[in-house]
């Protein structure tokens, strides 16, 4: 294993330990409402991270066009998700159109 990698990771572990310990080990530390109700965010902020990425970018630029099958997948799984309020089917329905964009 490279020592940069080495180093890397005990890094990532301090600094995951220390902002996990610093909230348990203070128990009279409190959070302001309004931090609390932001932290609420986080993790769809963290997915939208994840996922926009993914469905916009294509042979490593931005392709906002509907030649793009993941765009157009993620337009179709999100109106069906809107209208129809299920999990399962928008993952259907986002696979479906994918899977027709590329054989079609």
């Amino acid at each position: 294993m490279n020592v940069y990698m080495s180093l890397v990771t005990v890094g990532i572990i301090l600094a995951t330990f220390t902002t996990r310990a610093t909230l348990l080990l203070v128990p009279r530390f409190k959070l302001s409402p309004r931090v609390e109700a932001a932290l609420r965010f986080a993790p769809v902020c963290a997915l939208a991270v994840l996922v926009v990425p993914a469905v916009v970018v294509q042979d490593g630029a931005v392709n906002l066009s509907f030649t793009n099958p993941h765009l157009v997948a993620a337009l179709a799984a999100t109106a069906f998700f809107l209208w129809t309020r299920s999990m399962v089917a928008c993952i259907v329905v986002g696979m479906l159109v994918a899977t027709a964009f590329r054989f079609f």
